[in-house]
């Protein structure tokens, strides 16, 4: 077939790109949902009844964690804690009948923003994001069982993950 990549509609792109970060927060398991920053890069390949695309993200990571099933659009980002920014590498693939984008892969790498690019002037104090150990499980845990006993809760909560921990 005469088949082949070609640039994507740049009036379309930012929409397609919005439906496949969905598509990637929605895979994921672990971490904050991802916000999209800008489209660096994107491309695409008309088959007879499908359209392959090919994106390049920048994403932020937001305050809502990915466990929370938000939609990225309504989800905060910080200003006073170090966040991760990062880029996604997507492939998503539409069957023009369905009209359904489908995920077919991604690859997301992330890294902190160094942290004076997020100093907060106004801020009493300077937070710095530590790395998640056993210990601060075990403080989640007490803090949660207190909880438990001095509330009138039908249910009892349990820590699953601690995701962040915050100095």
């Amino acid at each position: 077939s005469n088949a082949q990549i070609t640039p994507a509609d740049c009036n379309t792109v930012e929409t397609d790109a919005g439906v496949a970060l969905d598509l990637v927060n929605r895979h994921r398991r672990d971490g904050y949902v991802f916000g999209l920053f800008r489209v660096a890069d994107a491309h695409e390949l008309q088959l007879e009844n499908s359209t392959v695309l090919y994106l390049t993200l920048d994403v932020l990571e937001t305050e809502c964690p990915i466990l929370s099933r938000r939609h990225w659009e309504s989800c905060e980002y910080s200003d006073t804690y170090p966040m991760d920014f990062g880029q996604c590498k997507i492939i998503t693939y539409t069957n023009h009948l369905l009209k359904k984008p489908q995920l077919y892969g991604f690859n997301c790498t992330l890294s902190p923003v160094p942290p004076d690019l997020v100093e907060c002037k106004d801020c009493p104090v300077k937070l710095e994001a530590l790395e998640v150990t056993e210990e601060h499980k075990d403080i989640a845990e007490k803090a949660l069982k207190k909880f438990n006993s001095e509330g009138n809760h039908t249910n009892n909560f349990a820590v699953d993950k601690v995701e962040r921990v915050l100095k």
